[in-house]
C-alpha cells in the first residue's frame, strides 16, 4: 500500500486532490520533505506557484503530464527566438613596453590573468574563434 501524507492546512476543505511530485531533489513543503514520485493532498490555492512545475496531479496519466521538452502546438506562440551574438576577441597590448598582451572579449574584459608573449595571445584568439 502506497502511503501519502496530508500536508493540507484546512482538512474541512471540499477540493483536497491527490498531486505527485515528479523530478529528482527533494521538497520542502508545510513542514514534511516530499522525496520524487512521492504523493501527497493538498487543495490547489496552498500550492505555491514557484512549485507548479515540479508537482502534477496524481491521477493524470503520463500522457498527459505537461513535458517542457515538447516544442509548442502548432497555433500557440511559442518562447521568442533568441539570436546568438557574436563575441569578438582582440589582442591588447598590456602596458607601454614589454612585448606582454592580454585577450580581451567584445566587452573590453581580459580573459587572461598573467600577460601572455604575442605569439600565444594570437593563437588564443584563434582558438577561441573557432
Amino acid at each position: 500500500m502506497e502511503r501519502i501524507i496530508n500536508v493540507s492546512r484546512t482538512p474541512e476543505s471540499k477540493d483536497i486532490r491527490i498531486w505527485r511530485k515528479i523530478g529528482g531533489g527533494s521538497l520542502r513543503y508545510n513542514g514534511h520533505i516530499l522525496k520524487p514520485n512521492q504523493k501527497f493532498k493538498a487543495t490547489q490555492e496552498e500550492l505555491p506557484t514557484a512549485f507548479l512545475d515540479v508537482i502534477v496531479p496524481a491521477d493524470l496519466s503520463l500522457r498527459d503530464r505537461p513535458d517542457p521538452n515538447r516544442p509548442p502546438a502548432k497555433g500557440s506562440a511559442g518562447p521568442p527566438e533568441i539570436k546568438p551574438v557574436e563575441v569578438v576577441y582582440t589582442v591588447k597590448a598590456r602596458g607601454t613596453s614589454g612585448g606582454w598582451y592580454d585577450v580581451v572579449d567584445s566587452n573590453g574584459k581580459a580573459l587572461n590573468e598573467k600577460a601572455l608573449k604575442k605569439e600565444i595571445a594570437e593563437k588564443l584568439v584563434h582558438d577561441l574563434s573557432k
